[in-house]
């Protein structure tokens, strides 16, 4: 026979139950993406002879690894270079890694078209991911390097956002 005593406790060790993996859940939702870092950069792309020729907009994410994804948002400024200067003209994805003071970044890291790609390597040169600069690259499978110039992303201040 059961007695009130024994149900309440049944009762009582099932809410703390509950209880237990509702806290647990929050907290994994909460420590989920904690120390992902965020930031968005103004881009800025010049050809060969310093000329700018494609400026926009591109957001990186950084976890605790060495990993680095993103999006990019950018522009061909001199249209008449459009298919010279590649696929950096509209938005896509980004993929890449950061290791130390030097970040590598593809904005076609799609698996399975690997035909055109356009690289950006750099160096962070301040603090907090602030300032990015170093060389792009449009690659193609076959021709190799088509064209390269040098970059530079500057992050854009929270107020700016």
């Amino acid at each position: 026979m059961q007695t009130n005593h024994s149900i309440r406790l049944r009762s009582l060790k099932r809410a703390v139950g509950f209880g237990l993996l509702l806290c647990s859940f929050l907290f994994c939702f909460a420590a989920f993406g904690a120390g992902e870092i965020s930031r968005t950069y103004q881009y800025k792309g010049f050809d060969a002879d310093g000329k700018l020729v494609v400026q926009g907009t591109i957001t990186l994410r950084v976890g605790e690894t060495v990993k680095v994804t993103g999006d990019w948002k950018l522009q061909v400024l001199d249209k008449e270079n459009l298919k010279k200067l590649g696929p950096q003209d509209g938005s896509g994805k980004i993929g890449g890694e950061l290791k130390g003071g030097r970040i590598f970044l593809n904005l076609n890291p799609d698996p399975h078209d690997f035909g055109d790609n356009i690289y950006l390597d750099g160096e962070v040169t301040q603090g907090d991911i602030f300032k990015i600069t170093g060389k792009w690259g449009h690659y193609g499978y076959y021709a190799g390097k088509i064209v390269e110039g040098r970059f530079e992303m500057v992050r854009k201040s929270d107020a700016a956002k």
